[in-house]
């Protein structure tokens, strides 16, 4: 009878596999949310709702500026994560956020709090992330000029570290936990937007039908569960010292 029982439920696996709707996500590292391995807490949150649904989720790493191209190109159904509502006109010609947000704070780093007077920097001395300098010089005021893009978070605090760049700029926790793991000292912060961070997906029925199914499982799951020690970071005041 046990044996019945098992065969029962494996056909019964094999058989929703079959039918599952593959969806590929483009995730730009973005720790403790989203690790350069493929784990974070996003990536946890949509494996929960796989065990509710007949959605299979695939997770291509990679950064934010070839996530968006790919997007363009419909070779992946959704990218994350993405400053909800905020992007740039070019970019929701093609896209469209989800429901779904979480808060995200975004802070300048500098070594010398001087550098916070953001007018006095020279050009190429604000370092971001590949694919965010036009948002960040449309949202903080900042001529994009003074903007230089490096493919990592490792490469940008490193960087910040050996004084080749006077500020960075990103969210607030996947920074911060950056400069913790490395050791870094001797870093300020100050606040300077708080803006929703969420996914998006192709602006087309498919897209718009992928939206409503991925907003409405969201809150089956209890989504904000999932983000941990995310929310930490969040607390800070708006200005300090980074303490290792």
């Amino acid at each position: 009878m046990k044996f019945t029982v098992n065969i029962v439920a494996l056909l019964l696996c094999l058989s929703l596999n079959a039918y599952a709707q593959d969806i590929h996500i483009g995730l730009e590292p973005f720790p403790p949310i989203v690790n350069e391995n493929g784990q974070g807490y996003a990536v946890d949150m949509f494996k929960a709702i796989e065990k509710i649904s007949d959605l299979k989720f695939h997770f291509h790493i990679m950064n934010y500026a070839r996530a968006k191209k790919e997007l363009k190109k419909q070779s992946l159904d959704m990218i994350g994560l993405t400053p909800q509502g905020f992007e740039t006109k070019s970019f929701y010609q093609y896209a469209e956020d989800i429901d779904w947000s979480v808060v995200a704070k975004v802070d300048l780093f500098a070594l010398d709090k001087k550098y916070f007077n953001t007018q006095l920097l020279p050009k190429q001395s604000i370092g971001t992330l590949r694919g965010n300098a036009d948002f960040f010089s449309e949202v903080l005021n900042i001529p994009r000029d003074k903007f230089i893009e490096v493919s990592s978070l490792t490469q940008l605090t490193q960087m910040l570290q050996r004084k080749r760049l006077n500020v960075i700029t990103f969210e607030r926790a996947s920074t911060m936990s950056t400069i913790e793991k490395l050791g870094i000292t001797g870093v300020y912060y100050q606040k300077v937007a708080e803006i929703p961070a969420s996914f998006a997906v192709y602006k087309n029925d498919n897209g718009k039908k992928l939206k409503s199914r991925i907003d409405t499982l969201l809150t089956k799951i209890k989504s904000k569960n999932y983000f941990g020690s995310y929310f930490h970071y969040q607390k800070l005041t708006d200005t300090g010292l980074i303490v290792p």
